[in-house]
């Protein structure tokens, strides 16, 4: 057996299983592991003799290694052969290690485990224990014991032992997919299990190949973590039928002694109403069971005091619920994938979110919602992944589609579907902040699993390493919208401006408000009236997130700048990517670019988009019963969009 492994974390004080070989009972009859000292050990228990091959020297973080593991049953010996690869300027290791061993593991292997051991029992997933941290690349296996001339070469699967292969992996292709293809003609094909990542460098890459489109082979790696989860695995309890019920959002509501929970669900009917509210369901699945509080983000721009809910205190003490995509894996590389097949507790209606100091995501939509209910729109709803799925055709039957408050995380084909619908003389409400800014995508095997790769731009909490922000479900750039050709401020008239957790600000009227084209948008609204100085979240209209007009970066001339924000304080900060060198003067306070700017932009179909540029605005639309000049404005517009 031989491979390439790249050990992420080691020095962990625990084992990590590299490779397992099991037979049909679950029992280890070899194992390659990355021991707790940081040394890298063979074991074969064929008889229970338990004899261990130890290569000496450490491993070193992020480092590759090619290690072979060979068991020759004729000496009754097995050998370790380790070599570092690409050492740079430290220290190359090149060791071998032997050790006599029996043969009374042949012939009950029942399947080969990576990054771990395989857990018996009946699962609906595989589980696995002793999970390994890092890369490993391209594996390969043979019946016989190869020579010392055989694995001193680079590609052992063109060595001379080619003709007794079993199995020879390669992880240089098909990178969207679970199976890990055997080259050796044998068909002894393998399946990935929780998603690890896919499409990152390997032993290979030396800067030349942007991604794997352009070099599958620089990309012949899978990196594992211990912590990643994409299916939870439980049994289904019970099964229920949806009633005939009228679109919009429900939940389940399950009692437990003394607890009580709610799992939301969506009810899209497929109807022609004249609106359609689209649930950033994306959105959610993004920051699903986030751990950003323990990492202490953001913190230092509140002037609130966080506190946790029970719910949010619970994904911090249970790291079996998985991870988002804002969170790091316990070996310190970002998270880029997120599964809806797991609880997702930080999906409830229950009001409240730490980094807010109140609603936030679904909790907030819940105002739009009810909002719609309350002004008697007819409407229907519909989610990211409906409009991912479904494309323009879902939005073509309505007259206006209304945002949630922050929909932030846009795959390719709903930006195509919603440039369409547009195009076309469609009409938008964007009644949130920080939206259509992350590039998302999605499986198309795998519907529940989104992708994100953040890149080394924009509002982040974490980089991709080199040559790694290509998305494995897609081939597509990673990163911000702003630079894939779907930047916010073109077809919005406002982008992404700043972020803070400071008090929220109102807004005031600018001169473009008193244009006859936007009349209908202040109807009962006085011409020096301050808008949205009140609300749930922060206390204000404009604040968290905002987005401000901004021709320079693709506004067009011919959007009206309506409303801007009071004024934010320095908890606010402009957003990374608009900063070429690290200058002071980057607040509310003294740069004007920290703004939220509510604007109208009319497209030569004869369709509008009416963007208000803040994650607050739900917070404050709800306020005093929905009896307010931010509702007034709202219901303006949504009434004269369905006309």
């Amino acid at each position: 057996m031989a491979l390439r492994f790249l050990p992420w974390l080691p020095g962990t004080g625990r084992e990590q299983t590299v490779l397992a070989v099991q037979d049909k009972g679950g029992e280890v009859r070899l194992e390659l592991v990355v021991r707790g000292d940081d040394r890298l050990v063979a074991r074969l228990d064929g008889d229970g003799s338990g004899a261990e091959a130890v290569c000496r020297p450490a491993l070193a973080p992020r480092c590759w290694y090619q290690v072979a593991v060979v068991f020759d049953c004729t000496a009754q010996r097995l050998d370790l052969h380790l070599r570092s690869i690409g050492a740079g300027w430290g220290s190359a290791v090149e060791t071998t290690s032997s050790t006599q061993a029996d043969t009374g593991y042949r012939d009950t292997v029942a399947w080969t485990t990576l990054a771990g051991v395989r857990r018996p029992g009946a699962w609906t997933v595989p589980r696995a224990d002793r999970h390994f941290n890092g890369k490993i690349e391209n594996p390969a296996f043979w019946s016989r014991a190869l020579g010392s001339d055989e694995l001193g070469s680079d590609e052992l699967v063109e060595a001379p032992g080619r003709a007794a292969l079993i199995a020879a992996y390669d992880f240089g292709r098909d990178f969207t997919g679970t199976v890990l293809h055997d080259r050796s003609g044998n068909e002894r094909h393998g399946t990935l299990h929780q998603a690890p990542q896919r499409g990152v460098t390997g032993s290979r890459w030396d800067g030349t190949a942007g991604d794997f489109r352009v070099c599958g082979q620089h990309y012949a790696a899978v990196h594992f973590h211990d912590d990643d989860l994409e299916d939870a695995g439980w049994p289904p309890a019970r099964t229920w039928a949806v009633p005939d019920l009228a679109p919009g959002a429900y939940a389940f509501r399950l009692h437990s002694d003394d607890e009580t929970d709610h799992i939301p669900f969506f009810v899209h009917s497929r109807s022609h109403a004249p609106a359609l509210f689209l649930a950033p369901t994306f959105t959610y699945l993004a920051y699903a069971n986030e751990h950003l509080y323990a990492a202490g983000g953001n913190q230092q721009f509140m002037a609130h005091r966080p506190e946790l809910s029970r719910y949010e205190r619970h994904v911090l003490d249970h790291a079996d619920v998985g991870k988002s995509a804002y969170d790091l894996h316990g070996d310190g590389s970002g998270v880029a994938y997120s599964s809806r097949k797991r609880p997702v507790l930080n999906f409830r209606p229950y009001r409240h979110n730490w980094l807010a100091g109140n609603v936030r995501h679904f909790s907030a939509d819940l105002f739009l919602l009810d909002w719609l209910d309350q002004i008697g729109i007819e409407h229907e709803v519909a989610t990211d992944e409906d409009l991912h799925h479904d494309g323009q055709s879902l939005l073509d039957r309505h007259r206006v589609v209304v945002t949630g408050s922050h929909p932030e995380y846009w795959t390719r084909p709903m930006q195509e579907a919603l440039h369409g619908y547009l195009s076309c003389g469609g009409r938008l409400m964007y009644l949130g902040g920080n939206g259509f800014y992350w590039v998302t995508s999605v499986f198309d095997d795998r519907p529940h699993l989104i992708e994100v790769r953040r890149g080394n731009n924009g509002a982040r909490s974490w980089d991709s390493p080199p040559g790694e922000t290509t998305h494995s479900a897609t081939a597509q750039p990673g990163g911000l919208w702003a630079f894939n050709d779907y930047p916010p401020h073109a077809g919005l008239g406002v982008g992404m401006a700043a972020q803070g957790w400071g008090p929220a600000s109102a807004y005031r009227r600018l001169p473009d408000s008193h244009d006859d084209r936007a009349a209908f948008v202040f109807d009962g609204i006085a011409p020096d009236e301050i808008i949205g100085g009140f609300g749930y979240v922060l206390g204000g209209a404009a604040g968290d997130e905002v987005d401000r007009y901004a021709p320079e970066l693709g506004s067009p001339a011919s959007t009206l700048r309506l409303a801007t924000s009071t004024g934010l304080d320095d908890r606010y900060q402009l957003t990374q990517e608009e900063l070429l060198i690290t200058a002071p003067g980057q607040g509310g306070s003294s740069n004007e670019k920290v703004r939220s700017d509510m604007t109208l932009l009319e497209t030569a179909a004869g369709g509008a988009v009416f963007s208000v540029g803040s994650i607050c605005w739900a917070g404050s639309l709800a306020w005093n019963d929905y009896h307010n000049n931010v509702a007034r404005i709202s219901e303006n517009v949504v009434r004269h969009f369905v006309r």
